[in-house]
Formats: structure tokens, C-alpha cells, sequence
């Protein structure tokens, strides 16, 4: 069952990395990984934060709450696996940028999704959870994730992010 997942990954893995690659896209794709960025995410909490009315504060809150778990988390879970980049294990690939820490689940889709969730759902601009996939795919494109840890870091980041959210709400706001 293991190795039919893998290649399964793998497949899917060389089908977005290998596809079409040129310079417009390539730096759109490095570009897009930045809403990954646990930095990007606080620089959003502390712009709500300094420029946003009561209920942005209060967000804002929420964020930086949810960017810290799914960052302590994330890379708790990295250091148990410790999957190995794909880059480092395969012969077919393109690689735009690198990365040094294990490869499972990704950093980047656990934190665009925590920041992007919190936004959507508060906002109700639900539109915005397609940045996380985008960023994951961006991943993937790049050549730093496998399909699994864009996944996986996916469901991490809306967990942590759904969870904090919700009690923040029952606790602090009152709220059912």
C-alpha cells in the first residue's frame, strides 16, 4: 500500500513540476510560496492590529494565535517524520529554489492556510482559501514538496486555525 502511495506522489509530483516551465511562470510560482511565509502572516495580524477597528484587533489576535501553534506544530511533526525533499530522493525534477528542513508536511500550506482561514472565515471572503491551494501547488511546482505534504500541510494549518478560531469565539467572545 506504502509504495503505491508513493507513487502515486511521485506521479503527481512530476506532473505539476515537470509541466510547462518559463520565466513569467517560474518567478510567478517563487512569488507565490511568499504567502507561506510565517512573516507574511504576522505582518497581516500586526497591519490589523495597528490600522484595523476593534473587531480587526480581535482578529488580529487570532491570527498571530493560529500562525504560532501551526508554526510549532508544523515543525514538530517535521522533525518526528522527517521526510526527505523530494529533490533529494528523485532524478526527475526541476528545482527553482531549495530548502534545508525535512519535507513533510509543508510550512508553507499549514501557515497560508491557518492566516487565509482566520481572514475568510472573519471576513466572510471564503474566496481567499484559494491562496493556500495555490501556494501549495506553487510548492509542489517549485520542486520543494511532494503532494502529500502540501496536503497534509493543508489540513494541519485549517485544523489548528478552525480550532483556535472556534475557542477564541466560545471563550472570549461569547459566542455559540
Amino acid at each position: 500500500m506504502y509504495s503505491y502511495l508513493y507513487s502515486l506522489d511521485v506521479f503527481i509530483y512530476q506532473l505539476i513540476n515537470l509541466s510547462y516551465h518559463n520565466i513569467f511562470l517560474n518567478n510567478l510560482a517563487l512569488l507565490i510560496c511568499y504567502f507561506g511565509v510565517t512573516f507574511v502572516g504576522i505582518l497581516i495580524a500586526i497591519f490589523l492590529m495597528i490600522f484595523g477597528d476593534k473587531r480587526s484587533k480581535k482578529i488580529s489576535i487570532i491570527l498571530l494565535i493560529s500562525i504560532i501553534i501551526t508554526y510549532c506544530v508544523t515543525g514538530l511533526i517535521k522533525y518526528v517524520v522527517l521526510r526527505p525533499r523530494p529533490f533529494t530522493q528523485l532524478t526527475n525534477y526541476v528545482l527553482l529554489t531549495s530548502a534545508t528542513d525535512p519535507s513533510f508536511p509543508s510550512g508553507h500550506t499549514s501557515n497560508a492556510t491557518a492566516v487565509f482561514y482566520v481572514l475568510s472565515r472573519e471576513y466572510k471572503r471564503y474566496w481567499l482559501m484559494i491562496i493556500p491551494i495555490i501556494v501549495g501547488l506553487s510548492r509542489i511546482y517549485v520542486g520543494v514538496h511532494y503532494p502529500s505534504d502540501v496536503f497534509f500541510g493543508f489540513i494541519v494549518g485549517f485544523i489548528i486555525a478552525y480550532v483556535v478560531d472556534y475557542i477564541f469565539h466560545k471563550k472570549f467572545m461569547g459566542e455559540n
